[in-house]
């Protein structure tokens, strides 16, 4: 492990948080507990950190926020693969409820992105998207740092290799995505709900 932490301090502070940046964009909580494996190990800096990550997460939010305004402004009737007007039905059960949704899905695994491209797609206003992607990306970013780090401490893994850290950072992470697909499929459940049993 100590390997490990070197090679990060090695490359540099700035690609470090560049690669913290990054991985926002691909899967966030794994960097997240990452990064904060690293801050345990005093390779970088918790709150920098913090600030790196959270920037990272409002532009991904911004990012799939665009994507479904101009799938919503358009006339077609796929895009990528997904069938428009099948997503339309479920996007407008979502509606119902979106500000809630938007602050909760930033915890549910694959409900996100997708979250944030029906509040696009039904042109949701740019600050009531911030108003809770703000707290969410937050709350989100700090929450998955601090596992990271107390992970980190309680399991003492900078004291061990680096295969014992991939095995306790698999298992751990398994169970995060277990977690959040239970919260996901309550989104999903709740929004196929039929209006009167609201």
């Amino acid at each position: 492990m100590e390997a490990l932490l070197l090679q990060f301090t090695q490359i540099g502070l700035i690609a470090t948080y560049m690669i913290v940046f990054l991985g926002m964009f691909i899967e966030g909580e794994m960097f997240l507990i990452l990064a904060g494996i690293l801050v345990r190990g005093q390779v970088i800096d918790f709150m920098d950190t913090i600030l790196v990550a959270f920037c990272a997460v409002i532009l991904h939010d911004i990012g799939y926020w665009a994507i479904g305004m101009k799938v919503g402004a358009g006339e077609r009737k796929k895009f990528w693969i997904f069938d428009v007007e099948k997503l339309e039905n479920m996007f407008k059960k979502l509606k119902k409820r979106e500000g809630l949704y938007i602050f909760m899905s930033k915890f549910a695994w694959g409900m996100n992105r997708f979250m944030l491209m029906s509040s696009g797609y039904f042109r949701t206003p740019f600050k009531k998207l911030l108003k809770y992607s703000i707290p969410a990306a937050f709350i989100w970013t700090t929450t998955f740092v601090s596992v990271g780090y107390v992970f980190a401490e309680r399991a003492e893994l900078w004291k061990k290799d680096i295969k014992t850290v991939a095995i306790f950072t698999a298992l751990f992470f398994l169970g995060m995505i277990y977690v959040e697909s239970l919260i996901s499929r309550s989104i999903k459940e709740d929004a196929q709900l039929p209006n009167g049993d609201r």
